[in-house]
């Protein structure tokens, strides 16, 4: 109705003007129409629109830019296969991501297939932040399918439920035989003239029976050697030797394997393991003010290790502890109290044996590594080995059959410095609560119950003798290596792989044994001739220098403070390895497994035609369609105001032509 009666007042305003009196029919019209427009836009009415709006499906590249790829000589094949994608049109469906990666997920720039690990988990992972849609998109996964870092991308990635997977496997797909060592298990240290244990676990690729030849060498010395025979049924070799610690120091070994002809992987036939060896130990010292049987146990155990001396005393006798390397404090009471003031002072390392006769009140108020909530009740306990204990491998012992300790009933507080090899069972539950926990800082031990003497029995009746004395000796030996309190300590492996990064840790402590914030220590390296300085950075209460790309050989370091006046050694050895080149294998399996799991289908290098073909002719992506209604005021329209312009002007230009202006 507005808009009628503002036609009818455009024309009635016109009319008077330009009809009314005299008869100007164009300026007329003209002025009807500039009369029209500013009402109509004074009224400002609006427009709607219907707006179509396509939004594509997502479509992600992931191509592998490590150096498997290269040395598979598959390079240029997946260089051909991303441009054949480039050049598809697959645009025309799909909104297309190009990501590469090697040990982590990168935006696609170039390949120059550099990367010295392969972490498909972790790219395959990274897509969960990239792709929030609920939408079915497919990922392209360009790769040999071999994982050498991070997390195992067929179980482990946790994709999208709408993301399916489609690898396209590179690289050599054909089954070589192979040989290699899986394991060797040897304790890092050992005690001079004592024999140390090495065990070697080896496993085969084999399609045929093959003769083998394992050898252990210390330099230029063969120290072991033994053939074996392997066949397709029984493809795995286990085994085990003795060696005897020599001079002390630090001993390189390296074990070889060799067998099979023109075998294509050989770097996985050598292993390399050090052994650092201790001067004897010093004696130990049994402190108790009871007999008992537990106490006879661990000597008798301990009698086939003559390099082991023990000294049984009471507190009350005369004895000096700095002449004891370690101590063994059997169900200590408050008569003990000087006793744990010497060992404080002296940072000697001790072992805790609690029972029935231990006063727990006087324990729990000497500030140890662990407490207990005692009752006056008494509890059987029962091991239970846990399985991520990792301070040395634990021996097998058939602990189902060994009999309970025996202590009070309570809940035991651990610190966080601390490792359990035994939990606590009581009648049949498993529960969290230690029975046989190590002090990782201190180098402390503790056994929460006696009667250990029936374990002993047990173990000899089992034929597992030898494995009980061999759990007794590995605590003895735990607490007996040397431990530096010095106001340095550092923290290295002495072994790594190139391409891995070398870590070193260091804390330095002040005069009164407190974290020193202050220190900007520094490490300096040395190889043959080469020196180079890395200032270490303090970070989660250590300072710490990560080195990476060593070339292979054997490294010298110093860590020292700024003014030299603390400063330890250390030696690490970088192996001439590439993880890359460990198994030059395509892992077809793996690939089709993950191709499954996600509903995709697995695709080789030459179907480059099919894989688009059949990402062109998917409806199960499809583009979702949208509209959207918008208001536009009349007002918005511009060409509006620039009509009423044109028409004024020219009004005006007429009216000057016949001489009315």
């Amino acid at each position: 109705m507005l808009y009628i009666l503002a036609i009818l007042a455009a024309l009635l305003l016109s009319a008077f003007q330009y009809l009314y009196k005299r008869k100007a029919l164009w300026l007329f019209i003209w002025r009807f129409l500039v009369y029209s427009i500013i009402l109509i836009l004074l009224i400002n009415p609006k427009w709607k629109r219907k707006k179509q709006i396509i939004t594509k499906p997502d479509l992600y590249v992931l191509a592998d830019n490590s150096l498997s790829i290269k040395l598979q000589g598959d390079d240029r094949s997946l260089r051909d296969f991303v441009s054949r994608l480039k050049e598809s049109r697959l645009e025309n469906k799909y909104n297309i991501h190009y990501f590469k990666f090697d040990d982590k997920l990168a935006g696609f720039d170039s390949l120059d297939f550099s990367g010295r690990q392969t972490a498909i988990g972790n790219a395959l992972s990274g897509l969960r932040f990239l792709h929030r849609s609920d939408k079915y998109a497919p990922v392209v996964l360009l790769t040999d399918g071999r994982n050498t870092a991070g997390k195992d991308y067929v179980y482990g990635h946790h994709l999208p439920g709408s993301l399916k997977v489609f690898p396209v496997v590179f690289g050599d797909t054909m089954t070589y035989q192979d040989l290699r060592i899986d394991l060797v298990n040897a304790n890092s240290y050992a005690y001079k003239d004592n024999f140390f244990p090495v065990e070697i676990f080896i496993t085969g690729d084999i399609k045929q029976p093959v003769r083998a030849h394992l050898k252990i060498w210390e330099k230029d010395k063969v120290l072991f050697h033994k053939a074996l025979s392997l066949s397709p049924k029984h493809d795995a070799a286990h085994i085990t030797t003795k060696f005897k610690a020599g001079t002390t120091g630090l001993h390189h070994y390296k074990v070889v394997l060799s067998g099979l002809e023109n075998e294509k992987n050989n770097l996985n036939n050598s292993y390399y393991f050090d052994v650092e060896v201790l001067k004897n130990a010093q004696k130990i010292l049994i402190l108790s003010n009871i007999i008992h049987p537990d106490i006879a146990a661990v000597k008798r155990s301990l009698k086939n290790y003559p390099f082991i001396r023990f000294d049984l005393k009471r507190t009350t006798d005369h004895f000096d502890i700095s002449f004891y390397q370690s101590v063994i404090l059997y169900q200590p009471d408050s008569k003990f109290n000087a006793v744990f003031g010497q060992l404080k002072k002296m940072h000697k390392t001790w072992w805790i044996i609690t029972g029935k006769h231990t006063d727990w009140s006087f324990l729990n108020s000497q500030n140890l590594f662990f407490n207990r909530k005692t009752a006056t009740s008494y509890e059987n306990y029962f091991p239970q080995k846990n399985d991520g204990f990792s301070l040395f491998k634990l021996p097998e012992l058939d602990l189902e059959k060994l009999p309970p300790l025996i202590d009070v009933y309570g809940q035991v507080k651990l610190s966080s410095a601390t490792e359990t090899a035994y939990y606590s069972k009581i009648n049949g539950l498993t529960t969290k609560q230690p029975l046989l926990a190590f002090n990782t800082v201190e180098k402390q031990v503790v056994l929460l119950g006696e009667n250990l003497w029936q374990w002993t029995m047990q173990a000899g009746v089992n034929g597992q003798k030898e494995a009980f004395d061999r759990l007794l000796f590995q605590i003895i030996q735990y607490l007996s290596i040397e431990k530096d309190y010095d106001r340095l300590q550092l923290h290295y492996k002495k072994q790594y792989y190139q391409a891995m990064p070398v870590i070193v840790t260091a804390k330095f402590l002040d005069k009164n044994l407190d974290f020193d914030e202050q220190v900007k220590p520094e490490m300096i390296l040395y190889k043959d001739k080469q020196v180079e300085t890395f200032p270490m950075i303090l970070k989660d209460g250590f300072y710490q220098v990560q080195i990476s790309d060593l070339t292979a050989g054997k490294y010298r370091f110093t860590v020292k403070n700024k003014d030299g006046s603390l400063k330890k050694n250390g030696f690490f050895r970088i192996l001439p390895f590439s993880i890359e080149k460990q198994n030059l294998q395509a892992d077809v399996k793996d690939l089709n497994r993950l191709a499954r799991q996600t509903n995709g289908v697995l695709y080789f290098r030459g179907q480059a035609n099919k894989l688009i073909q059949d990402l062109k002719d998917s409806n199960e992506f499809h583009a979702s369609i949208r509209y959207e209604t918008s208001e536009t005021p009349l007002i918005d329209y511009k060409y509006l105001l620039f009509l009423l312009v044109i028409l004024l002007s020219i009004e005006w230009l007429v009216k000057k032509l016949r001489g009315e202006l």
